[in-house]
């Protein structure tokens, strides 16, 4: 009898991608791996929710306030029963099929492997060396359901969740595999906020991220 296929989930957070999230969707609704597209409109005050729902098979959840990425994250795993979740961010740029279902193979391969994570390559010089210097702040990843088993909530992480992930992986020492992601980046805020707008912003990614890494660990 042929092995019957986890349910994959895709799940996209997005605040005020209406300019390049339909880009990202027109390829993730051609992937033949996923089975439900999810997008959480994170209090977007643009169009995100319409572009976002005008792709056939695509979920949208609308958050009436901004919350950050953690919360946006949260509420969109808890909306589907999916086995096996993909994660991306919703500014890519050069977003191919393949590269959704090189994050989705070694996890319906490998029984025992809990986690993929994606790391940019011949894309943007910045966007690369980023990821070089710390992949574990990558967005792009999938992970099965089991790895959330007694994860601490992540939901007023902000921009920390990927922390979060990190420290869950610390925490059930199990293994993460890399997938190469060629061809492929995103904006950056100071692109899509302006240079004022997208250095606060990203002062606030790194306070996140910060906070996160300096918090004490739960015990237990």
């Amino acid at each position: 009898m042929e092995k019957k296929h986890p349910k994959v989930a895709l799940i996209i957070p997005a605040y005020n991608e209406a300019e390049r999230i339909g880009a990202v969707l027109d390829e993730a609704v051609k992937s033949p791996v996923i089975n439900e597209i999810i997008v959480v409109d994170d209090g977007s005050t643009d169009t995100t929710a319409e572009v976002a729902g005008s792709h056939e098979g695509v979920t949208v959840i609308s958050r009436n306030l901004n919350g950050g990425k953690g919360a946006a994250l949260k509420m969109g795993i808890d909306s589907t029963d999916a086995e096996i979740l993909v994660l991306i961010d919703a500014d890519l740029i050069g977003l191919k099929v393949k590269h959704i279902e090189d994050l989705v193979e070694p996890l319906l391969l490998e029984e025992d492997l809990e986690m993929t994570r994606g790391k940019f390559t011949k894309g943007r010089t910045a966007t690369n060396i980023s990821q070089a210097v710390v992949p574990n702040i990558s967005g792009q990843r999938a992970f099965k359901r089991k790895f959330l088993t007694d994860m601490p909530d992540f939901t007023n992480s902000g921009y920390g969740v990927e922390v979060a992930f990190t420290r869950q992986i610390r925490r059930k020492q199990t293994e993460v595999k890399e997938v190469i992601l060629p061809n492929i980046t995103h904006v950056m805020k100071e692109e899509k906020m302006g240079l004022r707008k997208g250095l606060l912003e990203r002062f606030k990614m790194y306070r996140d991220i910060f906070y996160l890494l300096i918090k004490p660990k739960r015990k237990g």
